[in-house]
């Protein structure tokens, strides 16, 4: 809440310069694989870790579920080049160490979410079908957990399974309304929270399991 516009120009100008350094890194690393022929032989795959609030909800850094914080770049370039585009498919971190296992030609992870991108990345702006993403993604942060589907955004407390935000994506790309309290969306908070309890089941090994039963039957419990 004390974040001035001074200090917000400041942070955005840092920042801005890192990523104008990245970029330029990234020009000299493209220019290496050109000049030794190596183009058409090679996957390029551009990423990050987390995004950066830079002053969006008064906010700096991370640690968030904003989607300043929470949506990254994912840049892929196959060998064969072709013309870019953007997908809207729903993905996540996970999908990129499975799309470098499929080009690689190894077995997935066992007991991964990671969906291969090999199919996104190939298909076109014209062929919807060979680029469909999850149906829904999710993330965790010190006692919270985050699920997202491509209408709603939904943050809950890890240890009450208590809904705190909820937000209509579609309508409010910006997440300024919290629609946790309203009413007439308890079926979508509802069906967020089965699919939140659903992901931490198949997540559990059986010692854990029998911890948190009782917490997955009060989580499971009719909501006002």
């Amino acid at each position: 809440e004390n974040m001035t516009e001074s200090h917000n120009r400041v942070m955005r100008t840092y920042y801005y310069g890192k990523v104008t350094l990245i970029d330029d890194g990234i020009g000299l690393i493209l220019k290496a694989l050109e000049d030794r022929g190596l183009m058409d032989n090679t996957w390029i795959i551009y990423t990050s870790d987390h995004g950066e609030m830079l002053g969006d909800h008064r906010l700096s850094h991370k640690v968030v579920f904003y989607e300043g914080a929470l949506k990254i770049p994912c840049i892929v370039r196959p060998p064969e080049g072709g013309k870019g585009w953007e997908s809207s498919a729903l993905t996540d971190q996970l999908d990129v160490a499975a799309t470098i296992l499929d080009i690689g030609g190894a077995e997935p992870f066992e007991r991964s979410d990671g969906r291969s991108l090999v199919q996104n990345v190939r298909a076109t702006p014209d062929t919807p079908d060979g680029h469909k993403g999850k149906e829904a993604v999710f993330s965790e942060v010190n006692l919270y957990s985050m699920v997202l589907t491509d209408r709603y955004k939904m943050a809950v407390n890890s240890l009450t399974r208590e809904p705190l935000e909820l937000y209509d994506m579609a309508d409010d790309p910006n997440e300024l309304n919290n629609l946790v309290r309203d009413h007439s969306l308890k079926r979508v908070r509802d069906e967020l929270s089965e699919r939140h309890i659903s992901y931490l089941l198949g997540h559990l090994d059986e010692a854990r399991l029998k911890v948190f039963q009782e917490d997955i039957a009060a989580a499971r419990r009719p909501r006002a």
